[in-house]
């Protein structure tokens, strides 16, 4: 049995940023708990047993952590109401010296973190570990409202990770003089490196995707309509096929191979990024993303692993070509226009997009993450192309589970096809009867006439993303986002 501490995050949203660089602090530290569980012991008024329960917690060598992923909430500027009423001055647009502030927060895909000591303590020890968790009530900022408790448990079966800072002997000390001399207290101390623990198995299925997008942002000229987000996609894959110059891109690029017949094997994929699933979704279409194989993003992180003793020659071919990617990317960036990195230009669709290259973009319907996390139940963003037309009988979920198989997902328990996404700010697959044409999803090339649908698909277990299906995977259509209320604006 283990000591574990859990936090529960009661409002879905933890707010406390780092020290280093002010962003969002995720997971939340062993630090920043037991300078909680201190605030609390002074609170109840500072018993002896409860400071020897916090001087054995301080001693304990660093916790693991056991939590979900999160992605950073987009930050807003905001001012603080002053508490005197009385002074106008104190109005933020009448201050002359006001200053905005900005709360970093994280949104958690489960609200649930639990702090994990393999050594077992005494039952008074656990009691009173208890006492105190139960009596604190945030961590982190006061808006961050949690539910805690001190419990002995199994050992965890899924992932753990490894703190940033922990306590340390005379920690409690320290915070003390610090408090008595109204100083804030340093940061807890980092603990000794430690190998990060494998995964376990059984922790879900991947697609044949990467998660490591490659993201544009809009920022001008005629954008395309969201119905028309394949076309985009096809002119994106293009532009970058013209970034190789007289090099003829890499098969894995274009999606042909020497012979011109199509590729079979998994290759570089361009998706719309919808202003979509949100409560106020309108459908805009946010920006692109390339989104590479997994296998080769795998292999290219590998190849940059400082850790590593050597480099397999697969994994630095893959590097090579990732890196040759970037370089042609770097071809095709607008020179004349600062803060453009690509446009996409079609007069005879009456596209000419300007957009930027975002590494970590501030929006949320722009990160990868969305579409990356693992879920069990999954639904189309963008209507799936399908594969083969179905047959009088209608066997659309047989078609939807082989394209499932066909990007290495298992095969799911339940798939339910309809005209109409799940989400919020979608186009329905077909327009209604008698609508105009520029109403109806455009499908270039060989995805001419295919038939479209939307569907929510659901898998026993929880499969990582991103999920992309049929047969305009490659080109933005069949795009999923996961349907379990993970996404929070």
């Amino acid at each position: 049995m283990m000591l574990a501490i859990e936090v529960e995050y009661l409002m879905g949203v933890a707010f406390a940023a780092r020290t280093s660089d002010g962003g969002p602090d995720w997971p939340p530290q062993p630090d920043r708990l037991f300078s909680a569980l201190v605030a609390s012991w002074g609170a109840r008024g500072q018993s002896p047993l409860e400071r020897r329960a916090l001087e054995w917690l301080e001693g304990r060598p660093a916790p693991r952590i056991q939590c979900g992923a999160a992605y950073e909430r987009a930050l807003v500027e905001v001012y603080v109401p002053p508490n005197d009423s009385r002074n106008l001055g104190a109005v933020p647009q009448f201050r002359k010296n006001r200053q905005p502030r900005r709360f970093p927060a994280s949104l958690p895909h489960a609200p649930l973190v639990r702090f994990l000591w393999a050594e077992a303590p005494e039952a008074a020890v656990l009691d009173a570990l208890d006492a105190l968790a139960r009596d604190t009530s945030y961590l982190g900022h006061s808006a961050s409202l949690v539910r805690c408790r001190a419990v002995m448990v199994d050992a965890p079966s899924g992932e753990t990770r490894a703190p940033r800072r922990c306590a340390y002997p005379g920690r409690l000390a320290e915070l003390e003089r610090c408090f008595n001399a109204d100083k804030r207290p340093p940061e807890g101390a980092v603990p000794p490196a430690a190998p990060a623990a494998a995964p376990q198995a059984g922790n879900g299925a991947a697609s044949v995707f990467g998660s490591d997008w490659i993201v544009f942002a809009a920022t001008g000229g005629r954008e395309p309509d969201p119905v028309a987000a394949a076309v985009a996609a096809k002119l994106l894959i293009k532009a970058v096929q013209k970034g190789y110059g007289e090099h003829r891109a890499p098969a894995w690029v274009s999606g042909h191979s020497p012979d011109g017949a199509p590729l079979t094997s998994p290759h570089l994929a361009a998706v719309p990024l919808l202003d979509a699933g949100w409560r106020w979704s309108q459908g805009r279409l946010m920006g692109m993303a390339l989104v590479l194989p997994r296998g080769l993003e795998l292999a290219s992180r590998r190849a940059r692993d400082p850790m590593a003793p050597s480099v397999a020659p697969g994994d630095a071919a893959a590097l090579a070509d990732e890196e040759d990617l970037f370089r042609a990317l770097g071809r095709i960036r607008v020179a004349d226009r600062p803060g453009v990195t690509l446009r996409l230009h079609a007069p005879d669709v009456g596209l000419d997009w300007e957009m930027r290259h975002e590494p970590s973009p501030a929006k949320a319907s722009l990160r990868p993450e969305r579409y990356a996390r693992p879920s069990h139940l999954w639904g189309s963003v963008t209507p799936i192309a399908l594969d083969r037309h179905p047959k009088a009988d209608g066997d659309l979920g047989a078609i939807i589970r082989d394209a499932c198989a066909r990007i290495g997902l298992p095969e799911p328990v339940e798939v339910v096809p309809g005209k109409h996404s799940a989400f919020t700010g979608t186009a329905p697959a077909r327009a209604r009867a008698g609508a105009p044409d520029w109403t109806r999803w455009r499908q270039p090339g060989a995805l001419k006439g295919r038939p479209l649908t939307h569907a929510v698909i659901r898998f026993a277990e929880a499969v990582a993303g991103p999920v992309m299906l049929g047969a305009g995977r490659f080109a933005g259509l069949g795009l999923c986002l996961p349907l379990d209320h993970g996404d929070r604006s």
